[in-house]
C-alpha cells in the first residue's frame, strides 16, 4: 500500500482504491467510515493472486 490514502471523496460518495494482486479494487460507499472499513479490509486481505482469469 501506498502513502497516500486510498479512501477518497467523488461527487456520487467516496471511494476506496487498493492494489490487491497486481490489480486494482475498486469500492464505492455512502459515508466515509464505510469506506475506510473496506479499504483496511482490503488491505489485509491482499493474498496471492488467483491463477485462474475471469
Amino acid at each position: 500500500m501506498t502513502s497516500e490514502t486510498p479512501v477518497s471523496r467523488d461527487n456520487d460518495g467516496w471511494v476506496v482504491r487498493v492494489k490487491v494482486g497486481g490489480r486494482i479494487q475498486e469500492v464505492r460507499c455512502a459515508s466515509e467510515n464505510q469506506a475506510r472499513y473496506f479499504a483496511a479490509v482490503l488491505a489485509f486481505n491482499a493474498g496471492r493472486p488467483s491463477r485462474l482469469r475471469n
